[in-house]
């Protein structure tokens, strides 16, 4: 009954990874640079090495494992580094707009900018627990895995 929500929500991750292109990591994009100068320099600049590596690693994730996540595979890695990633996206967005007085203030656009990562982030959060279910390839290589150790 889960497989629906798995597989369109790791279709909603290869699209938000492959932001301004057709793969990850577009460089030399707008999009690219947009969220190198706009998102990861102004609030992940305390990270390590280059912004465009940060940038480049998010979207990598979120396309690869966008795609391991809607098909089932490493269901369970791929959940915990999307769910890593969301709780980056939820830091931005508190950081940058505050809780917009989460949970009865009434905001613009009707929606708290911070919801849609914070939804993803639990979404990761049960497959990592739960794993991806009966109709995925994860199950398919257990089921086989089992069977060799009888």
């Amino acid at each position: 009954p889960l497989v629906p929500l798995r597989i369109l929500t790791g279709l909603l991750m290869i699209h938000h990874g492959s932001e301004g292109g057709l793969g990850p990591a577009n460089f030399g994009t707008p999009e690219f640079q947009g969220f190198t100068d706009f998102i990861v320099k102004p609030y992940f600049s305390a990270l390590p090495g280059p912004s465009e590596l940060w940038s480049a690693l998010h979207d990598y994730v979120e396309f690869f494992g966008g795609v391991c996540f809607a098909l089932g595979f490493l269901t369970r890695p791929a959940a915990l580094s999307l769910m890593l990633t969301m709780c980056g996206a939820v830091y931005f967005h508190l950081s940058a707009t505050g809780s917009q007085g989460f949970p009865l203030g009434h905001v613009a656009n009707y929606s708290y900018d911070f919801e849609e990562p914070l939804l993803y982030l639990l979404i990761f959060l049960m497959y990592w627990f739960n794993g991806a279910g009966p109709l995925s390839i994860d199950s398919i290589i257990y089921s086989n895995i089992s069977q060799e150790d009888k």
